[in-house]
């Protein structure tokens, strides 16, 4: 029982207190720090070396080619790997178009910490045409006009929840394997 209190409370603060990514002109960022591009998940009470083995594990089992998508590791410190969202539909003035995401996710590592940066983002809607943050509609399929205004606000608000929600599945992997009891046969 005083361990499922454990993690119910470690659960509960992990994720009320979460942050999440917003899309802006300039990018991803930190809804609650717009001066950084990653996040910081707090895990309290768990080592840099369970949360590493941890998003090891989380990888191994999210992904069905795992030795493909891991692109870097150092033990204990450094996670980088590949993965594809699934594609999202918006609206634009042309009609409903599709957008996938393919991205790297960097994570490092510390005690009671991971670092979550997004790298290498790519959003391709309809070839060569890409999903941006800024600029002409020329250029691509801009989010924001190059005045900073909004254009897209379907496709920001579906981007920002495709990868918030990836934020969330790392945290909930985080935290309930830290403290689930390996089981015995």
């Amino acid at each position: 029982m005083k361990q499922f209190l454990v993690v119910l409370f470690s659960l509960i603060s992990t994720l009320s207190f979460s942050q999440e990514f917003e899309v802006t002109p300039n990018g991803i960022k930190d809804k609650l720090n717009p001066n950084n591009n990653f996040l910081v998940i707090e895990v309290e009470n768990i080592s840099a070396n369970k949360l590493y083995e941890n998003a090891l594990k989380f990888v191994i089992e999210t992904y069905k080619n795992p030795e493909f998508v891991i692109k870097g590791k150092i033990e204990n410190e450094y996670l980088r790997f590949v993965t594809k969202n699934n594609p999202f539909s918006f609206y634009n003035k042309i009609g409903r178009m599709t957008a996938n995401i393919n991205y790297s996710i960097e994570l490092r590592f510390k005690d009671g910490k991971v670092r979550y940066e997004i790298i290498e983002l790519n959003m391709p809607v309809a070839e060569p045409r890409n999903l941006t943050f800024k600029g002409s509609i020329w250029s691509g399929y801009p989010i924001f006009n190059d005045k900073g205004e909004i254009r897209l606000l379907e496709a920001k608000e579906k981007l920002e929840g495709s990868l918030n929600e990836q934020v969330i599945l790392l945290k909930k992997f985080l935290v309930f394997t830290s403290f689930s009891k390996p089981s015995t046969l």
